[in-house]
């Protein structure tokens, strides 16, 4: 199965697969610390850069280092960050958050070949292992979480970090209240309610992109919530409702450029009211995407040049 499929079948799950002790062990390929020894670090929570990860992945020989990859335009990433924080700090010292803006950070997206937010992996010894993508339930993380810390044992990667007394815990800012409340009911599961406040938000703010953004990425999950992914993405789409789910999936486990072209090849071929249909559907998926992307600006391109 393909990475793509695979990663389409575990859609709103936890892909543990790639979390397997290695036919060579880790352990084996450089000596570490003893278990019982701490690291002393102003905190569990830190903001990365090209300049310092080669510093995080010396922290990932004694410590598993969770890296979450985060967007400001994304608000899966909003819902999902402040889990993480809780979790990590609930590990009291075993594992450390790594956070990358996927804006500014490009050249280490592309380093771990992310193209997505949020998108979390996991780095032992500095070998990267690929998690999840997109929000996740607090018990999945909790899985997760305790698989890479079995994994990491398994391979003598087992200290501790002790916080420095004088620093405090980093504390993500506080979200406005409306979009506060959106994220609570997609944590809820309550997606109706999460639209209605990202609507007040927007009513109170025409100018909230955030919120513009909340709304499509809302309805998305809506659209998507108990579909079968891997039936949807594996069978060619027939008719334009196929086409439009199709291309949902697609966004939904971050292959943005399949989704467009999903949308666009219908697009070519048909007339009249479907072709506003499309047309529609497609820029309500742009919106979910930052505008700078690459794959926004082509998709655009090959939308105008098919209308004029």
């Amino acid at each position: 199965m393909s990475d793509f499929m695979s990663r389409a079948s575990l859609a709103g799950a936890v892909d543990l697969s790639s979390l397997r002790k290695p036919e060579q062990p880790i352990a084996a390929q450089q000596p570490v610390k003893k278990p019982q020894e701490l690291l002393t670090m102003p905190s569990l929570v830190a903001e990365g850069n090209e300049n310092t990860l080669k510093n995080f992945i010396e922290v990932s020989s004694h410590v598993p280092v969770i890296i979450e990859f985060y967007a400001g335009w994304s608000e899966q990433s909003k819902v999902l960050s402040p889990k993480l924080v809780k979790l990590i700090q609930a590990k009291a010292g075993r594992l450390f958050l790594l956070r990358f803006d996927l804006e500014s950070d490009l050249n280490v997206a592309k380093a771990f070949k992310v193209g997505t937010a949020p998108t979390v992996v996991a780095l032992l010894r500095g070998q990267p292992v690929p998690l999840f993508e997109g929000d996740q339930p607090e018990a999945n993380l909790e899985v997760v979480f305790d698989r890479v810390l079995e994994i990491a044992a398994e391979n003598n990667i087992s200290q501790t970090i002790a916080v420095s007394a004088e620093d405090e815990p980093q504390v993500l800012p506080a979200l406005p209240p409306r979009h506060q409340a959106a994220f609570d009911a997609i944590d809820a599961g309550d997606y109706a309610e999460a639209v209605k406040q990202y609507q007040l938000a927007l009513n109170e703010n025409p100018g909230d992109t955030l919120a513009q953004a909340g709304i499509a990425q809302t309805k998305l999950l809506m659209r998507t919530d108990g579909i079968d992914f891997e039936k949807v993405l594996s069978e060619a789409p027939q008719t334009i409702e196929q086409v439009l789910l199709r291309a949902d999936a697609c966004i939904a486990v971050g292959h943005p450029a399949e989704a467009f072209s999903t949308i666009l090849t219908r697009f070519a071929a048909v007339f009249g009211d479907e072709r506003e249909v499309l047309r529609k559907h497609l820029l309500d998926l742009f919106s979910i995407c930052p505008a700078d992307l690459p794959e926004v600006i082509q998709a655009r391109k090959q939308l105008t040049a098919l209308l004029y």
